[in-house]
């Protein structure tokens, strides 16, 4: 069975140490182009035991009925790589919010906040993105580069961004 991103799954979690495991869900979050070269995938870890969830790091699941789990839980950004034979049985889907939110708390666990604008400048085509998301990061942009200007920061052309403004 091929297994998709954001797939609730039950298999044999390995505890940190590698001593044991328990059998418990996980989320896929390994992508559709790491499973073309890669045949393992990518785990976090989800609980039950929602008192013990950090919320810096961790991530209370808002729909977790929804993707066949039997208790309230969360997702720790403790990450595992399984042989897909290992999975004993999958349980459901996370929702749309809920992937996100365990992405960002990737993001963060992982410190790739500081590198994901070069990478979005790099290799996401912003014009298939919402047109709200371009919007607001326009703006934070611009509000950010006259900041700029306005101390005197080397390298910010603000004429040019005048010029760019009033053309269109």
């Amino acid at each position: 069975m091929a297994f998709q991103r954001g797939d609730v799954v039950l298999i044999p979690f390995p505890f940190t140490d590698l001593s044991a495991s328990k059998t418990r869900p996980a989320i896929v979050v390994s992508s559709k182009i790491y499973h073309q070269h890669r045949p393992e995938l990518l785990l976090v870890y989800v609980s039950s035991q929602i008192t013990k969830a950090n919320p810096e790091i961790d991530y209370l699941l808002v729909d977790w009925q929804d993707a066949g789990l039997l208790k309230p839980s969360f997702v720790r950004p403790k990450v595992a790589a399984i042989e897909p034979g290992l999975v004993v049985y999958t349980v459901g889907q996370t929702s749309t919010t809920d992937l996100e939110q365990v992405d960002k708390r990737l993001r963060r666990a992982l410190n790739l906040t500081q590198t994901a604008l070069a990478d979005v400048v790099a290799e996401v085509d912003l014009a298939q993105q919402p047109v709200a998301i371009v919007q607001t990061m326009t703006e934070k942009l611009i509000r950010l580069l006259v900041k700029y200007s306005q101390q005197r920061v080397e390298g910010v052309d603000i004429e040019n961004l005048q010029h760019l403004l009033t053309d269109y």
